[in-house]
């Protein structure tokens, strides 16, 4: 009995604590103003006040940036898929951290519950659940957002090379190459055209080249699309080159790359459903066959 009273007071605490840790705390007057100056960034999600686990996740991040961590490549990679779908590194860490925390508890939880209840359930059962779930816990929020990064560099792609043939005509028409950057960038409402936009914007108020600050967008969300465009756009601003062609040219070459793409993927597709086809096959030609080959078998006997 004072085993199952020391377990029911440690479960007890812990919910207590648990309840006291993720409820909403009032924000302070310089978090209010902070907030009301921050620059707006599209996000993922809806709007969140900030709480326990908004500080748990920016705990993690400063920690991890300033470990040896934050200079790898991997890390960085990161970087670009947070800056391209607008999520917080802050909030990522507190999913990530908030998943594995209750993948970690709970299995050994329901397990103490459990044999209190007198169900008899073997200590490896919450044990294997552990090792299954928090790696899981830890990879899923990461793989989605490295799948919502990719989808959004491919629309990214897409972008550029129709907004390159806006500046083809821009320039046709006799418009410099910064009015026809700042032109292009104002045709759609596109989230990909609107962060192009913001970027010249910017640039065009700090007296900043265009081309330059195209290629630091294409760096900082890793789309090399864009970057190879700052350099063309370079070389016609520094060197006077033939803009036209390079551009007409480079939204082709874009354009061609994408069909590939596209190719490719119908490809993998059609592989990708050949095995399931396959097997619907053989179970069609079974539930078929088997009443004429179970009559034949039953002649023979």
């Amino acid at each position: 009995m004072t085993v199952v009273g020391v377990v029911g007071a440690m479960f007890g605490l812990g919910c207590m604590g648990v309840i006291y840790g993720l409820r909403t705390q009032p924000p302070s007057l310089d978090g209010l103003v902070a907030t009301l100056n921050r620059p707006v960034e599209p996000t993922s999600g809806p709007g969140r006040s900030l709480g326990m686990r908004e500080r748990w996740g920016r705990a993690v991040v400063s920690q991890l940036n300033q470990s040896t961590l934050a200079r790898r490549p991997k890390w960085k990679v990161v970087h670009g898929c947070l800056a391209i779908t607008g999520e917080s590194a802050e909030r990522l860490a507190s999913v990530v951290l908030v998943a594995t925390g209750a993948c970690l508890l709970g299995p050994p939880m329901l397990w103490i519950v459990a044999t209190l209840a007198g169900l008899a359930m073997p200590i490896a059962v919450p044990i294997v659940v552990v090792l299954i779930a928090v790696p899981s816990a830890i990879g899923l929020p990461i793989a989605s957002l490295f799948e919502r990064a990719r989808d959004r560099r491919r629309h990214f792609r897409v972008v550029i090379s129709s907004f390159v043939d806006l500046v083809v005509l821009s320039l046709a028409g006799g418009v410099g190459v910064e009015g026809a950057l700042m032109a292009a960038s104002q045709v759609s409402s596109d989230w990909a055209v609107q962060r192009m936009a913001r970027a010249l914007s910017k640039a065009r108020d700090g007296g900043q080249s265009p081309w330059v600050a195209l290629g630091q967008l294409g760096e900082d969300l890793d789309v090399p699309e864009l970057v190879e465009l700052s350099s063309s756009l370079q070389l016609a601003g520094t060197e006077g080159a033939r803009i036209r062609q390079s551009l007409s040219a480079r939204a082709v070459t874009l354009r061609r790359h994408e069909q590939a793409d596209a190719e490719s993927s119908a490809n993998s597709m059609t592989e990708r459903l050949f095995l399931p086809g396959a097997l619907l096959l053989v179970g069609f030609l079974l539930f078929v066959g088997y009443p004429a080959f179970s009559r034949i078998l039953g002649g023979f006997s």
